[in-house]
């Protein structure tokens, strides 16, 4: 029998995010996969703004760009007319660092991570399984079917569910996985075509018998996806002859269809575990919920599980925190995945359902967008809006008790508050150069910004140096350089901010009050 702290099941997206955050945290670890090697295939292919923030924190933001392709635009048909193309290259300008949609082929997305994990001495456990286990209060024992057919008993302080919406540990913990599935089927194909788009836009096509996308890859292929026509529902295993045999009549596009590479149909499902946790195992990504493709969120979703949640387990496990920190992680993130579910959920319908949906689909909805495009193009409080939305900057987690009595003194309006993402404000540091304040979350700690005018911060920075081992310490001068960041935070005169781990806000002060500040990191962290 061996003893491990960490055992993570499935080397997805998900699970391999865990691994890379557990090893910046330095918390050891094993990650099994059943498969014999990471995925090939595209599959999930845009990889949204916060996402590459965590990637860029990481370190690998660049490698994902270069292998990546910037979406330009997004449009959509309508019975093979165009109804709108609007630019979303840089519609989240000035929100972040990477203001795009990146589109990234999952296949890549998961060998950069491996290659991560590689150079800090990991690699994923391949055809490994985890079969059974049980836990109680001080470990979960684990029996796993390894590649050479054996089973190996292990010890594991924690286990990470990763493995998809089938999920054994979801499945053995009994969590019900709420929702139900969807009538349409689909498919997603990856081939070469011959079509009149940008080899950088993506686009959606509607008539009155199909739905189907359009979304460029490398090397002159697109992924084509779209709903099974009802005459090859139930067929036991769709061809790329089935699909292409009437898809330009179907979605009256100009389009040929070959070389293919990869073909899957699925029915897509909307569900959500009724808790990510129980006891000392978790869930994260596919097996904690799971969704309709509309808006690309569900891969991003999962590693934003993964980023959210190993930061908490690394100070629990190094008995820096209060157990209790680990129940915030259903907290904040099943909160998430409801609004995903129910959102998603209601753009499938209007894009799939007949009868009257479907002629305000065909009908009302290009008129509207031809209306509405100019406008969001023109407008750039709408399209930041929008881009908040789909590239899930605007998460926060202001419902947290993380972010609950967080606040002392008095702020502007504007400012950000306890569970906002730190906003992406740009400034000039100490040597004259441009820079953003994300630049300096660089690391896995707290971080506390002190912004001093003329009043003194220091009885919260003698605080902070009592958990020096948790806490790092700036301090930021107000002058003519810095003085965008004070407006943008609300601070008048001097004040605080204290970042967590992930980039949101957990604490903020205007007054030097060292009780208060105690009091908050006291709720949480051991001393």
């Amino acid at each position: 029998m061996k003893d491990i702290d960490v055992l993570i099941s499935g080397a997805g997206p998900s699970g391999l995010m865990m691994g890379c955050q557990l090893a910046l945290h330095n918390i050891p670890f094993r990650i099994i996969d059943k498969n014999e090697d990471h995925t090939t295939q595209s599959r999930a292919l845009v990889v949204q703004a916060r996402s590459v923030e965590i990637f860029d924190q990481m370190g690998i933001a660049e490698k994902a760009i270069e292998q990546g392709k910037v979406a330009k635009a997004i449009g959509a048909f309508f019975n093979g007319k165009k109804a709108f193309r609007i630019t979303v290259s840089d519609m989240g300008e000035g929100l972040t660092k990477f203001p795009f949609l990146l589109m990234l082929e999952q296949s890549h997305t998961e060998k950069i991570l491996v290659d991560y994990l590689a150079e800090r001495g990991y690699e994923v456990e391949r055809k490994t399984e985890l079969l059974s286990f049980t836990q109680n209060n001080d470990e979960v024992t684990c029996t796993l079917q390894l590649a050479d057919g054996n089973k190996e008993t292990v010890n594991a302080k924690y286990v990470i569910g990763a493995d998809g919406s089938h999920s054994v540990v979801r499945e053995q913990m009994k969590i019900p996985f709420v929702g139900s599935t969807y009538e349409e089927s689909l498919f997603v194909l990856d081939c070469k075509a011959e079509v009149d788009l940008p080899n950088d836009e993506m686009y959606l096509t509607f008539s009155d018998v199909a739905i189907g996308g359009f979304f460029p890859l490398t090397n002159g292929r697109w992924r084509i996806l779209g709903n099974i026509p009802k005459e090859l529902e139930g067929k036991h295993e769709l061809t790329f002859e089935d699909i292409n045999k009437n898809f330009a009549q179907r979605t009256r596009m100009k389009v040929k269809l070959y070389d293919p590479q990869w073909i899957s149909a699925y029915r897509s499902h909307h569900r959500y575990a009724a808790s990510f946790r129980q006891g000392r195992c978790f869930l994260i990504g596919d097996a904690a919920h799971i969704h309709s493709p509309v808006g690309a969120q569900g891969m991003n979703t999962g590693l934003q599980d993964a980023y959210n949640l190993a930061w908490k387990l690394a100070l629990v496990h190094g008995r820096k925190a209060k157990e209790t920190l680990l129940d915030t992680y259903t907290a904040e993130r099943i909160i998430i995945a409801k609004n995903l579910v129910r959102t998603t959920d209601r753009a499938f319908n209007i894009a799939t359902s007949g009868g009257i949906i479907k002629t305000f689909r065909l009908v009302v909805m290009p008129v509207a967008l031809r209306i509405i495009a100019p406008i969001f193009e023109g407008v750039k409080s709408i399209r930041q809006l929008a881009f908040k939305l789909i590239s899930e900057i605007g998460i926060n987690y202001r419902r947290s008790i993380l972010s609950q009595d967080a606040t002392l003194g008095n702020f502007s309006d504007h400012a950000p508050k306890p569970g906002d993402r730190l906003p992406f404000i740009t400034f000039i540091d100490s040597n004259g150069n441009e820079t953003n304040i994300h630049e300096n979350l660089k690391g896995s700690m707290f971080h506390l910004f002190q912004f001093i005018k003329s009043a003194s911060m220091q009885p919260i920075a003698d605080i902070a140096n009592e958990w020096s081992g948790i806490i790092s310490i700036e301090t930021i001068p107000f002058n003519s350089n810095t003085r965008k960041l004070f407006q943008a935070l609300g601070i008048n005169n001097s004040g605080c901010y204290l970042i967590r781990p992930d980039g949101y806000i957990g604490y903020r002060t205007t007054k030097p009050n060292a009780v208060h500040f105690k009091s908050y990191l006291d709720r949480f962290f051991q001393s």
